[in-house]
C-alpha cells in the first residue's frame, strides 16, 4: 500500500487548523464530563479524515484524548472497528485509565504476561484468542514476537494507534519491520509523538515508512532530495572503502511541505496558555578530588581497558576451573573480542566511545564504576532535596539507573519519601509508583530512567531535576513532557541540569542544542525554556572526545 502525494481533502484541513471554536457534537462513547479544547477537536476531526497520519502535538496536549476522541466516533460509525494501541511498557495501565477516564461502553484488554493460571507466550496467546473487547493494548516487545498472532486476532477491520511512534525510527530493526507488517493490514493508522525528529530526517522518513508508506519515495531519492552527504574512508580488512555519510540536511521548506497534509502539530505556547512555564537553571559543581582521578584515567581509556582485563582474567579462571556453561561462554567471547581489539582502530573507536560513557558514569558518581568516593552531584542533590526543594514535587532523571541506589541510599538516611520507575519494576509496580507520587504528600520525589520518560503522566511535580543530561534533544522533550501537561497546577517547572564543571556534562548540554536547531526548524521550539542558556559546539564522537581531553587539562 502506498500514498503518494496531497490528499484532495487537505485544503480543508488547511482551514480546519485555523479553527478556534471547533467543537464536537455528543457522541455515546465519551462521558459526559469530558471536554475537549478546540485544538484536540480539531486533531481528532484530522484523523478521522485522514486515514493514515501522525498526530505531533508538544507533550502535555492530550494525544492519547484526541485519539481516543476520534476512535470514539469512528467506533459509533462502524460498531466492529477494532482499536490496536502499542506502547512502551510503562505506558499500558496508563492508556487504561484513560479509556476508563473519557469514555463509557468502551471495552478494553491490556494483553498481560498472567492470565486464567498461564504465564508468558501462553497466557497471552490465549488472550489473542478470546479477544472480544473493543480495544486492545499492548507493548512493542510484544508487538516484535507475536506480530502475526496479533494480526489475524485483529483482523482487517482495525485502527492502529502506535504510541511514541519513534519506537520505529530505525529503518532496518525488528521493530521497524513487524510495524510496518502490521500497517500494512490495517484499515487506519495513527502515529503519535512529540518528537519525531530526535537526531535526524531520516527517522521521519522510517517512521513515515510505517504510517504513510510512499509519501517520501525510496530511501535513495529521500536522501539525495533532503540530506547532504559525504563520502567518508572506512577500512575493512585490508581494503578501503567509501561509505556516504549525512552531514548536513538541505531543502527543508520542500520537506516541511510534502509532510504537512500528513502531519498535525501545535505547540503548547500557541494553544494552551494554562499550562506551566519553563524556567530552566545549570547549577555547575566541581568534582571532587577522586572523581577527578578516575574521569582522567576513564578519559585516556585506562579505565576502560583495567576493567575489561580485570573481567577477562576473571572469567578466564571461572573456565579453567571448569564452569563451562553457555552464558560464561558467551561473555568470554564477549571480552576476549575486546581484549584483543584493543590495539587495533576499531578497538581504539571502541575505546573513545567507552570512555565517554565511563565519563558521564563517574561525573555523576564513583560508585557507577564500581569505585570508591564521594559525589558533587550526590552532594548537590542532598541540598537541593534538604534546602530549596523541600517544599516541591521532583522528578530526577537519569540515564543510568545504576546510580539511583546510591540516591536511595541518601533518601532513606535522611527520611526523603521516593519512588521510582525504571526498567526493572512490573506493570504493577510502574502504575503504584505514579500514582503514589502523583497522590501521596509524603512522597515527593521520583526517579526515573530512559524508560519512565515517555507516556508518563507526572503533572504534579513542580520541579525537574536532570542528573545527566540525555544525549538526544527529543529524549530531553520527552521527559520535560511528563511534568510539563494539561492539569498541572503549577504556574512553572523548574528545570535544573547538573553539570560539572570542564567535563562531559557541559559539552552534551551544548550538543543537545544543536539537535534542537534542527527539530526547530521543522517543527518549531517544542520545549521553550528548556534549554535557554545554551551554546554551539561540534557533535561528532572525536570532535566531542578530543574537547574533553582538552578540557580535562583544567581539572
Amino acid at each position: 500500500m502506498n500514498f503518494i502525494g496531497v490528499p484532495s481533502i487537505y485544503p480543508k484541513l488547511v482551514e480546519l487548523r485555523k479553527s478556534k471554536t471547533a467543537e464536537f457534537k455528543i457522541n455515546k462513547y465519551l462521558r459526559p464530563e469530558t471536554k475537549l479544547r478546540y485544538y484536540q477537536v480539531i486533531g481528532a476531526l484530522h484523523m478521522m479524515l485522514l486515514e493514515r497520519m501522525v498526530l505531533g502535538d508538544s507533550c502535555g496536549l492530550g494525544k492519547s484524548l484526541v485519539s481516543i476522541a476520534a476512535y470514539s466516533f469512528l467506533l459509533e460509525r462502524d460498531p466492529e472497528l477494532k482499536l490496536l494501541i502499542v506502547c512502551s511498557k510503562s505506558a499500558l495501565y496508563q492508556w487504561e485509565e484513560e479509556f476508563e477516564k473519557f469514555t463509557t461502553g468502551i471495552t478494553v484488554r491490556v494483553v498481560t504476561n498472567k492470565y486464567k493460571g498461564l504465564d508468558g507466550l501462553k497466557a497471552r496467546q490465549l488472550q489473542y484468542e478470546e479477544f472480544k473487547e473493543n480495544v486492545m493494548i499492548l507493548g512493542y516487545a510484544q508487538v516484535r514476537s507475536e506480530y502475526e498472532t496479533i494480526r489475524d486476532s485483529l483482523g482487517p477491520n482495525c485502527m492502529i494507534t502506535f504510541d511514541e511512534c519513534t519506537a520505529f525510527k530505525g529503518r532496518k530493526t525488528e521493530t521497524h519491520m513487524v510495524c510496518k507488517f502490521l500497517a500494512e493490514s490495517a484499515k487506519r493508522v495513527y502515529g503519535l509523538s512529540a518528537t519525531i525528529i530526535k537526531n535526524g530526517l531520516e527517522e521521519v522518513y522510517c517512521i513515515y515508512d510505517v504510517i504513510v508508506p510512499g509519501l517520501f519515495g525510496r530511501i535513495t531519492k529521500f536522501k539525495d532530495t533532503y540530506c547532504q552527504q559525504k563520502l567518508m574512508k572506512l577500512r575493512i580488512g585490508n581494503k578501503d572503502r567509501y561509505i556516504p555519510k549525512i552531514i548536513g540536511y538541505k531543502n527543508l521548506a520542500q520537506f516541511k511541505q510534502t509532510l504537512d497534509p500528513y502531519f498535525l502539530i501545535r505547540r503548547k505556547e500557541e494553544v494552551a496558555t494554562e499550562l506551566p512555564r519553563l524556567i530552566s537553571k545549570k547549577i555547575v559543581l566541581e568534582m571532587l578530588p577522586e572523581q577527578k582521578d578516575l574521569y582522567r584515567k576513564a578519559l585516556t581509556g585506562i579505565l576502560y581497558e583495567e576493567k575489561t582485563r580485570q573481567e577477562y582474567f576473571e572469567i578466564l579462571d571461572l573456565i579453567r576451573n571448569g564452569q563451562t556453561d553457555d552464558r560464561t561462554q558467551k561473555r568470554f567471547a564477549e571480552l576476549k573480542e575486546k581484549y584483543d581489539q584493543f590495539s587495533t582502530t576499531e578497538g581504539r573507536k571502541r575505546g573513545k566511545l567507552a570512555a565517554l560513557t565511563y565519563c558521564q558514569m563517574i561525573s555523576n558518581g564513583p560508585a557507577l564504576v564500581n569505585e570508591p568516593g564521594e559525589s558533587s552531584k550526590e552532594e548537590e542533590f542532598l541540598r537541593l532535596m534538604k534546602d530549596e526543594l523541600v517544599a516541591d514535587k521532583v522528578i530526577l532523571f537519569t540515564r543510568f539507573k545504576s546510580g539511583i541506589p546510591s540516591l536511595e541510599i541518601i533518601c532513606e538516611r535522611n527520611n526523603i519519601k521516593y519512588t521510582k520507575i525504571t526498567g526493572d519494576q512490573n506493570d504493577k509496580e510502574r502504575k503504584e509508583a505514579r500514582i503514589q507520587f502523583q497522590t501521596d504528600p509524603e512522597c515527593n520525589l521520583i526517579f526515573i530512567t530512559t524508560a519512565g520518560s515517555e507516556s508518563l503522566n507526572l503533572q504534579a511535580a513542580s520541579c525537574l531535576i536532570f542528573y545527566d543530561t540525555p544525549w538526544s534533544y527529543g529524549d530531553l522533550v520527552q521527559t520535560i513532557g511528563r511534568a510539563q501537561r494539561i492539569g498541572s497546577l503549577r504556574e512553572h517547572v523548574l528545570i535544573l541540569h547538573l553539570a560539572n564543571k570542564s567535563t562531559i556534562d557541559m559539552r552534551v548540554i551544548n550538543k543537545v542544542s544543536d539537535k534542537k536547531d534542527l527539530s526547530d526548524e521543522i517543527l518549531g521550539d517544542t520545549a521553550q525554556g528548556a534549554l535557554e542558556f545554551t551554546a554551539h559546539e561540534d557533535k561528532v564522537v572525536d570532535a566531542l572526545y578530543d574537547e574533553l581531553l582538552k578540557d580535562a587539562e583544567g581539572l
